[in-house]
């Protein structure tokens, strides 16, 4: 069920991310924020994105909610279009 990936998680107190994956799908660092939030939220994701430079950040957000990380240039995808394709392709 995991699609060919590796799926990890990543914390550095008191940073953390959710997941980390790596695999078909590409190098992926995922933070999951499913009610409203700032961009001040995403600062572990940003942060290893910079400390890991080959990892994409993608927040995964409920429906509506995407809006907050791609004003600030981060991909975005609502959980429910994840669970069915997974991470955007472009």
């Amino acid at each position: 069920m995991n699609q060919g990936q590796r799926v990890t998680y990543w914390r550095e107190a008191p940073l953390e991310i959710d997941a980390v994956f790596e695999g078909s799908w590409g190098s992926w660092a995922v933070e999951v924020k499913t009610g409203s939030f700032e961009i001040q939220a995403l600062k572990g994701l940003l942060e290893f994105c910079r400390r890991n430079p080959k990892f994409t950040p993608l927040v995964i957000t409920s429906l509506g909610g995407e809006s907050v990380p791609r004003r600030h240039g981060l991909r975005s995808v609502s959980w429910g279009r994840f669970l069915i394709s997974g991470p955007p392709t472009e």
